[in-house]
């Protein structure tokens, strides 16, 4: 029985624990197993202290097993502070740090009885230069990125569930080339106090799982949101409207028939779908994202750049350069056109209840020394409205491919919904 705990989902931990059909110390040890066997492979972790989790564990076994995420395992994105743990923020600036305290999203998990594995592997400052984790279900390839180690212990059943941070597209594109689901709230839902800022008009955490409902248990801890989906969608489909974007010719042949195959069956099973034209504002806000992003992070990132240029990276020097060259007057520009577009994405939103759209541009590249291009999540992001990449098919290399789920900014609940009611459909192709 423990050598299969460690695939299980958070919600159905929660329940055997409860039910006294295990233990968190046999949950952890399973994810623990799992590690062993797989981490020289797939580098994960960047900090793992197993007496600590099942110490932890142990813990949880002889407390009361009534919070929303007892007994759960989670990985923590070494962006954000822990007091068990180091946090290094993916540079050797940091090494061996101890933050004194926990950053709020980790104490508000403990507070609901999740148990924490580790610090899972970030890029260098969240941004590119990538770390040394591999893609699970091809080490040749990348998982993505800046939320690498997240995404790759959750696919390869390390752990039901981590803690992932988007600024360009480091939730959803890790998520879409693992082949799980990855959440992106609307900014601003879950506190950021214990997570490095790179650019905090776009910096949001989110969550990485195997299933839906896992995102929405990690979300009613984090937030206080309901503890079940949203009723919306169990007696009537979901209006999902198709939005190709400005770059969809950018991306791969299987990019574009993934998405034309999912709307197509989600047609099938019901869904009222329709293909929607992109506003004519979208054409600008790839590069608006670009720009924000640069001139935030060059300041927000500044002292490790000017206190200890011989330990940063070439490109994050490069892009802390680019962020110092943008005026004031391009960066409030493009903050301008940010606003505009947001109240222009109201119609869009007129006759659906969310879009479905690209999560990245096909399967994850081979290589290790790149994360892939966040081309279809830079817009998204910008536009501060909830996002989940939702795990279809695989492509020509035999690696994942996924769709991407955007509602209303705040609509997270029914963006949720309208996730699982498409997953069950999808799954079944």
């Amino acid at each position: 029985m423990t050598a299969e705990l460690n695939t299980l989902g958070a919600g159905e931990i929660v329940r055997r624990i409860r039910n006294k059909q295990t233990t968190a110390v046999d949950v952890m040890s399973a994810c623990l197993a799992r590690v062993e066997a797989r981490e020289e492979a797939v580098g994960a972790f960047i900090h793992l202290d197993k007496d600590k989790a099942l110490a932890a564990a142990h813990a949880a076994d002889e407390a009361p097993s009534d919070g929303l995420l007892h007994g759960v395992p989670f990985g923590i994105k070494d962006i954000i502070d822990t007091a068990d743990f180091p946090t290094g923020w993916g540079s050797p600036i940091y090494h061996g740090y101890v933050p004194p305290r926990d950053a709020s999203c980790v104490n508000l998990f403990k507070r609901q009885g999740a148990v924490a594995m580790g610090k899972t592997v970030t890029t260098e400052f969240a941004y590119y230069h990538p770390g040394k984790t591999a893609n699970p279900h091809n080490l040749d390839y990348t998982p993505g990125g800046s939320s690498s180690g997240s995404a790759a212990a959750v696919a390869d059943h390390m752990m039901p569930l981590a803690f992932a941070s988007q600024t360009g597209g480091s939730i959803i594109r890790p998520a879409a080339f693992c082949g799980i689901f990855g959440y992106k709230p609307s900014h601003g839902c879950f506190d950021l106090d214990g997570v490095m800022g790179l650019a905090p008009s776009l910096d949001t955490l989110g969550l990485m799982a195997r299933e839906v409902e896992d995102l929405v248990l990690g979300r009613a801890a984090l937030c206080g949101a309901r503890q079940t989906l949203d009723p919306a969608f169990e007696d009537k489909a979901p209006r999902i409207g198709l939005v190709r974007g400005p770059d969809w010719q950018n991306g791969s042949a299987e990019m574009r028939d993934v998405c034309e195959r999912a709307m197509a069956r989600l047609a099938d099973q019901g869904a009222q779908a329709q293909e929607l034209a992109d506003p004519e504002i979208f054409s600008e806000l790839v590069n608006c994202q670009k720009k924000i992003m640069a001139f935030e992070a060059a300041r927000t990132r500044s002292y490790e750049y000017d206190q200890h240029p011989e330990q940063v990276s070439d490109p994050f020097t490069a892009y802390v350069e680019e962020g110092r060259a943008i005026s004031w007057q391009a960066y409030e520009a493009a903050l301008q056109t940010r606003n505009r577009a947001q109240r222009e994405l109201e119609p869009l939103f007129a006759d659906v209840d969310v879009v479905l759209t690209p999560s990245a541009p096909g399967e994850a590249p081979e290589t290790l020394l790149a994360t892939g291009d966040p081309l279809y999540n830079r817009i998204w992001t910008l536009l501060q409205v909830p996002c989940v990449s939702v795990p279809f098919g695989v492509g020509p290399r035999g690696l994942p491919l996924a769709v991407q789920l955007v509602a209303r900014q705040w609509d997270d609940d029914r963006l949720l919904a309208a996730v699982d009611w498409a997953h069950q459909r999808l799954k079944e192709e």
